[in-house]
């Protein structure tokens, strides 16, 4: 087994979406910590507040997993992470080469929230409501496609697979050299036939156009993907909004490995063995063996 890395996370403060009476983000950094630490590859601390970090605290780890969104509701103006903080995740990434992980709604950034520009370029695009066209896609389930040509971290996933009950978040804007993993396509037909879209707190730019003018709409957009930044790199995956993703043995092999190469630049985890005695093993189903 290779050496044990070192997983920092950077939570609390999500919007009511990922923090009330019936999902916590808690529960988010409980999944994510279980299914990294089964791999055995990864060993996971959990902050619940970031902000004024110092690079000191930071630099102790080999990786950071970003699930902070810094407000309370999708249209309230977040509170970032704090000018040392942002100076330390950066020069953590670029400079010393390691990695950061942006989950789910924590990658949606506005520039009008005062975020440094330059944690798009790391991350490699720009997600925003007002910039971009950034959304949640009707509810439903929704068929993802694993792009060619093919990442070691996406090898051996289906080409196609679904998940249920998530918030697909389409409107992207991709950075030159970043490198896509994971699609949907965003057709404007589900658009049109949802019985109320968008909901009430979803912070859609609509075009006067309408709907039909919607960035991105039917095309393939963006789920996952990665960039190197400087000496290091950065991995987003958008999906995740719930246990039902979580528990698809395609996202079960794909998110540790995006992990470990924000990390170290490589993948070694090639997913659960579930033959023979393993095969009655509970969720995640690596139990340590890798």
């Amino acid at each position: 087994m290779a050496d044990v890395l070192n997983v920092l996370i950077l939570s609390g403060h999500m919007t009511v979406e990922h923090d009330n009476a019936h999902r916590s983000f808690r529960l988010h950094n409980q999944w994510i910590t279980t299914l990294l630490e089964d791999t055995g590859r990864f060993r996971v601390r959990v902050t619940e507040d970031p902000r004024g970090l110092t690079y000191d605290v930071i630099s102790r780890y080999d990786v950071l997993l970003v699930v902070f969104e810094g407000r309370d509701g999708y249209h309230d103006a977040a509170v970032g992470f704090g000018a040392e903080t942002d100076a330390a995740i950066l020069r953590f990434v670029h400079d010393d080469g390691k990695g950061i992980v942006w989950f789910h709604g924590s990658a949606a950034q506005e520039d009008r929230w005062g975020y440094p520009e330059e944690y798009n370029v790391m991350r490699g695009a720009k997600l925003s409501a007002w910039e971009t066209g950034l959304r949640p896609r009707p509810w439903g389930e929704a068929l993802l496609r694993t792009t060619d040509p093919r990442h070691a971290i996406t090898e051996g996933i289906n080409e196609t697979w679904t998940v249920t009950g998530d918030d697909i978040l389409v409107g992207v804007e991709m950075y030159d050299g970043a490198q896509v993993l994971l699609t949907t396509f965003d057709d404007l037909e589900a658009y049109e036939k949802a019985p109320v879209w968008p909901m009430s707190h979803y912070p859609v730019a609509i075009p006067e156009e309408g709907i039909a003018a919607l960035p991105g709409i039917n095309t393939d957009q963006p789920l996952a993907w990665i960039n190197e930044y400087g000496a290091g790199r950065s991995f987003t995956i958008t999906i995740g909004h719930d246990i039902d993703t979580f528990r698809r043995i395609e996202f079960i092999r794909m998110f540790p490995r995006g992990v470990e190469w924000a990390a170290t630049g490589e993948v070694s985890l090639t997913g659960p063995d579930r033959r023979g005695d393993r095969r009655i093993n509970p969720w995640p189903y690596y139990n340590g063996e890798g």
